[in-house]
């Protein structure tokens, strides 16, 4: 979605307008925007990467239930091997490098700027703004208004 929202911007004007919250998949979306506006108190950011799967690999063994899995690839197995350990450190930090570097991108910041915005945390509108993840605190009608003037 990223994507196609950053390719559409770059021939339209493409306005985010946030309103109680744009956090984590709400912010990844609205971040490649031409323009993001925020209300004052909206939350913004949450520029980070939860992980987590279920190991049922003692419940199989309990219920005497084998599977065998045959793949090729890096992580073809990572959701798919039910009876393994999860190692989170290699997906989520991948995944959380590519938010934040995509974050830095379409904010036009080093990736060290972002980082100190970034790592999951919260900001209000206003803080965004402070912080520059959002270009303008106002709601609805004037991100409309925006978008009539860029087009």
């Amino acid at each position: 979605m990223w994507r196609v929202v950053r390719r559409l911007s770059a021939s339209k004007p493409v306005i985010a307008s946030m309103y109680d919250a744009a956090a984590s998949g709400g912010y990844y979306m609205a971040m490649a925007a031409q323009t993001i506006v925020a209300e004052k108190l909206t939350l913004t950011g949450s520029i980070g990467v939860v992980t987590g799967k279920f190991n049922l690999g003692k419940l199989y063994e309990r219920i005497g239930f084998n599977k065998e899995i045959i793949s090729r690839g890096r992580y073809t197995e990572f959701l798919s091997a039910s009876q393994r350990s999860f190692r989170p450190e290699k997906y989520a930090q991948n995944a959380y490098k590519k938010f934040r570097d995509k974050a830095a991108y379409s904010r036009s910041m080093t990736i060290d700027q972002m980082e100190e915005v970034a790592q999951g945390k919260l900001w209000s509108g206003n803080d965004a703004v402070s912080n520059g993840l959002v270009d303008a605190i106002a709601g609805l009608s004037r991100a409309v208004a925006i978008a009539k003037q860029k087009s």
